[in-house]
């Protein structure tokens, strides 16, 4: 009976022990030991650990949704990642291998083909330019960048061009001069070569056979032709097909793994420190993190065969993006002018079908330079911690739309301290072959070694639409 009473007693204290051992972890006992991650430097080791003692041998990383748990852990330090997490705009891979398609619209703006130097006087004499030399053309021939955009009765402008006369009194000959848009109208096409009449603009001279009529005006190579509606006839009923074929793309799913381990012998010794497997998993989650988002950043695609096995590489969406602002005037110079700013916004808002709100994922060296423009401090709301991204953000607010500023910690590790990744979150997919996951090794039970030992996996990879939207801000070389 003795017996039994000590047993009962002994029972009645170890739950005591594992009810206040949960209750100090939920009440702050991880942010604690998260604390201790940011504030030491910690020594990283390779292999088997055995330096480590556990009074409290509680894996935390076992949930059943391993990437919630893994979101919470530093979620500023690997900002990108954080925030695809929270988004959740993943979608289930099939394979590693990734094909994807991409389509754009119709262009709306096209140029001139500058190898014509005729004088648009037929279809052979193709013109890039035109200049008036006291021949008044009724039409003329150009030759044009991207001809399978265009279509016989579409509409085009030509934007500020230089008008003889004063404005709804241009004539060839008039007094003075004044900028005016004049609209033309496509009436024949063959290959990149476009038949136009101007519909508005300039009449010929006075006293002339084109005196009421609309005559070419000067315009130079540099001018954009802006595509606007057809215009048909009253009897038309059908007109030119128009399709867009859009271009394959492949991207890899690249395997990410940690492992953890832990002698069955160092568990059991008893130390001071309270540090065990479960602060070894986050230690290895944590730099497993850091190493995903430097990939799917910088990453250049591809694959490596040996024998039968093949390696994926993820290609950093920073490969894709093709938009490059620039600021400071080179050499060194980091100064951002209210010019360049302004500037940024209106190229990254305006003209490419994104979303109205983008995100900035910036270095410290662009915020530090960013702080010194007098408008970007005057419309920037302050620091708040954004519930659907899972980051701390500084959001500024513009004509063009909303930009949410994140520091990137990673940029300074990188050697991009003094750029920025403007991204549009709406045009980005993450694709999961396999999603974030532990598995536990038995390496007793396989006889490998006397330890616990447990793997963290996740194969992914990220892919933008509309790679347009996006941008890379860096100083200027």
């Amino acid at each position: 009976m003795k017996k039994r009473t000590i047993v009962m007693i002994l029972w009645v204290v170890a739950a005591v022990v594992i009810v206040s051992a949960v209750a100090a972890w939920l009440s702050g006992g991880q942010s604690e030991v998260m604390t201790a991650f940011a504030l030491a430097a910690g020594v990283p080791l390779a292999g088997t650990a055995t330096v480590a003692a556990a009074e409290r041998y509680a894996p935390e990383l076992t949930k059943e949704d391993i990437s919630e748990s893994v979101v919470e852990m530093m979620p500023s330090r690997t900002p990108l990642d954080t925030i695809m997490r929270h988004l959740k705009h993943n979608v289930k891979a099939q394979s590693q291998k990734i094909g994807y398609y991409q389509a754009s619209y119709k262009p709306v703006v096209d140029s001139m083909d500058g190898s014509a130097a005729g004088s648009g006087s037929s279809q052979a004499d193709a013109a890039s330019s035109y200049s008036y030399k006291g021949t008044e053309m009724n039409s003329i021939f150009i030759k044009v960048e991207s001809p399978d955009i265009w279509r016989v009765h579409d509409t085009l402008l030509m934007r500020s061009l230089t008008l003889p006369g004063t404005l709804h009194r241009a004539v060839i000959g008039g007094t003075g001069s004044h900028q005016d848009d004049v609209m033309f109208y496509v009436v024949s096409k063959s290959g990149g070569v476009l038949e136009i009449v101007p519909v508005s603009g300039v009449r010929g001279s006075a006293g002339g056979d084109n005196a009421e009529k609309y005559v070419v005006p000067d315009f130079d190579a540099e001018c954009q032709l802006i595509r606007m509606g057809q215009a048909k006839s009253e009897l038309a009923i059908s007109t030119e097909p128009f399709s867009i074929y859009p271009s394959l793309t492949w991207q890899y799913c690249q395997n990410f793994m940690a492992q953890i381990e832990e002698s069955t012998f160092e568990r059991l010794t008893r130390k001071e420190a309270s540090w065990g497997f479960s602060n070894l998993e986050a230690v290895n989650v944590l730099s497993m993190k850091m190493e995903m988002e430097l990939s799917m950043l910088f990453g250049q695609g591809g694959e490596y065969t040996q024998g039968n096995e093949h390696t994926y590489f993820t290609r950093g969406i920073t490969r894709d993006i093709e938009t490059v602002l620039t600021y400071g005037t080179g050499s060194g110079d980091r100064s951002i002018t209210k010019e360049q700013y302004n500037g940024w916004l209106k190229e990254v808002f305006d003209g490419n079908n994104g979303s109205t709100g983008r995100l900035l994922l910036a270095g410290s060296g662009l915020i530090r330079s960013l702080s010194c423009v007098d408008e970007f401090q005057k419309n920037m709301a302050p620091v708040g911690k954004d519930n659907a991204l899972g980051v701390d953000v500084r959001k500024v607010q513009s004509y063009f739309g909303s930009l949410d500023i994140v520091l990137a910690p990673l940029f300074l590790q990188a050697g991009w301290e003094d750029c920025g990744l403007i991204l549009d979150l709406e045009h980005i997919t993450k694709h999961e072959f396999v999603p974030m996951s532990v598995t536990k090794l038995d390496l007793k039970k396989s006889g490998q070694k006397n330890a616990d030992a447990r793997v963290i996996q996740e194969v992914s990879a990220l892919t933008l639409r509309y790679p347009g939207c996006h941008a890379i801000i860096k100083p200027k070389a």
